[in-house]
């Protein structure tokens, strides 16, 4: 009876680590799962000049952003090899300021967590010359 319960306990911990290790391969392997569970987009801009003016940023190639999952960490990150820091500023669907400027360095990120869910969101950019890599988590 001992050696049957011992038995069955070892398969069904076999089975379980067999369903982790899948499930763990599934999220971080396949693009669309892995961006449901862990969402990113990113916006490049590459400025010959000073950015003197506001300029609208495109994440993936979208005008918008919108956090549309419960995942999202409502972050912005610049990458490390950017050229310098850079004030950003959020503004809604009527043009309406949301987030007033903010400063983010290379390498650091900024939370925002009071946007809301569901909402498309407009960022803008002020930077000085130089090519910037910024995500949104």
């Amino acid at each position: 009876m001992k050696s049957r319960i011992t038995i069955l306990s070892s398969i069904i911990a076999l089975a379980l680590a067999l369903v982790t290790i899948s499930c763990y391969l599934v999220v971080q392997n396949v693009g669309s799962v892995h961006q449901i569970f862990f969402p990113m987009v990113t916006a490049v801009v590459d400025s010959a000049d000073s950015m003197e003016e506001w300029e609208r940023i495109s994440f993936n190639d979208k005008n918008d952003l919108t956090f549309d999952s419960i995942f999202w960490d409502k972050e912005i990150t610049i990458h490390a090899n950017s050229g310098s820091y850079i004030l950003l500023r959020v503004k809604d669907v009527n043009g309406d300021l949301v987030v007033d400027e903010f400063q983010v360095s290379p390498g650091n990120s900024a939370k925002l967590d009071w946007l809301k869910n569901d909402e498309k969101y407009f960022f803008e950019i002020k930077a000085t010359k130089g090519k910037f890599f910024i995500n949104a988590t």
